[in-house]
């Protein structure tokens, strides 16, 4: 028989054993995960201004770290929450739900932000936003999941379609900038709203220091490669964060200068600090955002001082990012993975001025001439419910009330948009929601773009070089090539440094970290992890 001393110290093993098995499988993953997103980053950006690089900025993740160089999104272009969604997730918009920046809500006839969510309440600003609409868990999730009450997730960006979708469902803060009210701001959304350490920089000044700091040519304006985009006869370039926009808007310029990226660097260096991230045996998760855009600029190529700027401020706060990484933490047990969006690597300006065929599309011309084309055909009727984004929504009730096939309406109006200058392709939605063919094809591209709650009844793209902008002359996606390429390196823990021209996709990103960490795969990935870099 046994004692009750003996039942007592079986018990206390038990617990133990119960203990351990809720720690991570092994000491030998990392203790930490920083994400970087660059929006605007290029590969060949950075082979341009490589011997103008710091040696322990850009240059210490790539030559020291695992460098890809054949990496696609396998989704159409359509903004960075599609973009960063696809990353996360590991899957595409057909699964994950975000479909771009913003889509059309049939029901309330208007297109929305894919972040809005009226059940929330925002915290410094009065957006309602939150990642209710992404529809399946990020690596940051799993990571959470994993991990419960242990594991911390944190996400600071420029704005807020990159924040919330880097940071997932789960993260305990996601900060992003106002750029009219000059403050850190978030959303009610997650476990600790506001963190402290953004709410500090709002009330100590610090971040209003940062939109005090003019900004000019960090070198001699002589020494850069290009002109200034707006030259200033003292300075070469001079720019004011707190300059508005256009006339009548509250919105700064801000976040397309050099105070956007400190502003990150030092939230998310604080929040490292503070929080200790890193510091125990159950892994963490800092995922920042950055960008290389400039004001009111007119190309995405590296044309202009004021871009190479850009390039030359952020390497110095990676410099800084890495530096303190290593003092708290170590790069030996930290994961660094960088990666940038889609981005056209020539504007549709600079193609036509160089003879090339390229465009901007306005589809309100063209949606203007369908209508009154289908009124013509069918009737005088409201055929057109809606539009965005290359889908077009039809009044499907007037339809079906009318007697008319809608399988035959809709190929009608695919082949109408064929006539318009810049269109290359269109489709009825069923053919690419049921299309079930090569996987690496325009179809599919197209397919995996696409969402059921938030498809069009007709689609149609463009030729390459033509890109799409709403009445703003704001982009709609900025690249529109048949394949679209990123940067992405992985860099510290226990990457070996190696040149990889194997290709991958965007999808493999978070199974790759997944497998790192010992964690499950978010639950609708479609990736592989990437065998260069994994146990």
């Amino acid at each position: 028989m046994f004692s009750s001393r003996n039942i007592i110290y079986s018990f206390i093993l038990l617990l133990a054993s119960l203990n351990l098995s809720a720690q991570p499988a092994t000491s030998e993953r990392p203790r930490l995960v920083v994400g970087i997103m660059v929006d605007g980053l290029q590969q060949k950006h950075l082979d341009l201004l490589w011997n103008y690089l710091d040696p322990n900025g850009f240059k210490k993740i790539i030559t020291s770290g695992a460098n890809f160089r054949n990496v696609s999104y396998n989704i159409v272009s359509a903004g960075n929450a599609s973009d960063i969604a696809t990353v996360m997730t590991g899957t595409t918009p057909y699964y994950n739900g975000i479909v771009g920046n913003s889509y059309y809500h049939r029901s309330l006839d208007d297109i929305e932000s894919i972040i809005q969510d009226d059940n929330q309440v925002g915290i410094g600003t009065s957006q309602n936003l939150s990642a209710h609409k992404l529809l399946s868990s990020t690596v940051g999730d799993e990571l959470m999941l994993a991990y419960p009450n242990k594991s911390k997730c944190y996400a600071v960006a420029i704005g807020p379609e990159e924040a919330i979708m880097l940071g997932g469902h789960t993260a305990k803060s996601v900060t992003w900038i106002d750029d009219a009210s000059m403050k850190w701001v978030t959303t009610g959304y997650y476990a600790d709203g506001l963190s402290h350490w953004a709410d500090e920089m709002n009330v100590n000044g610090v971040f209003q220091n940062y939109t005090a700091r003019t900004w000019g040519p960090l070198f001699n304006i002589n020494t850069y490669l290009s002109k200034p985009e707006k030259e200033d006869k003292k300075w070469g370039f001079f720019y004011d964060p707190t300059t508005k926009k256009a006339k009548n808007s509250q919105a700064s310029i801000i976040k397309t200068t050099p105070s956007a990226n400190g502003l990150v660097a030092e939230l998310g260096m604080k929040i490292l600090e503070q929080e200790n991230l890193g510091n125990d045996i159950y892994p963490d998760m800092l995922l920042l955002q950055f960008t290389v855009r400039t004001p009111f600029e007119k190309s995405t190529a590296l044309n202009s001082a004021e871009k190479e700027d850009m390039y030359f401020r952020l390497d110095k706060e990676i410099q800084s990012i890495l530096q303190k990484i290593n003092e708290k933490t170590g790069l030996d047990k930290t994961l660094v993975f960088l990666f940038g969006n889609q981005t056209g690597v020539h504007s549709p300006t600079e193609l036509g001025e160089n003879k090339i065929p390229a465009g901007y599309f306005n589809a309100d011309r063209s949606i203007a001439l369908l209508s009154s084309y289908l009124i013509a055909v069918y009737g005088p009727e409201k055929w057109i419910s809606g539009y965005y984004g290359k889908n077009i929504f039809l009044n499907k009730e007037k339809i079906i009330s009318k007697k008319l096939n809608l399988n035959d309406f809709q190929k009608t109006v695919a082949e109408f948009m064929l006539e318009f200058e810049g269109i290359k392709a269109a489709f009825p939605s069923s053919q690419i929601l049921n299309f079930g063919g090569n996987k690496d094809s325009e179809m599919a591209r197209l397919q995996n773009s696409t969402n059921k709650i938030s498809v069009g009844d007709v689609i149609f793209t463009l030729l390459p070089g033509w890109i799409e902008v709403d009445n703003k002359n704001n982009p709609i996606g900025e690249s529109n090539a048949i394949v679209s390429y990123t940067p992405l390196y992985f860099y510290g823990w226990k990457i070996k440094p190696q040149n990889i021209s194997t290709s991958y996709q965007t999808i493999d990103i978070a199974p790759t970290i997944s497998r790192i960490l010992d964690i499950p795969m978010p639950n609708a990935c479609i990736g592989k992890p990437i065998i260069e870099v994994t146990p």
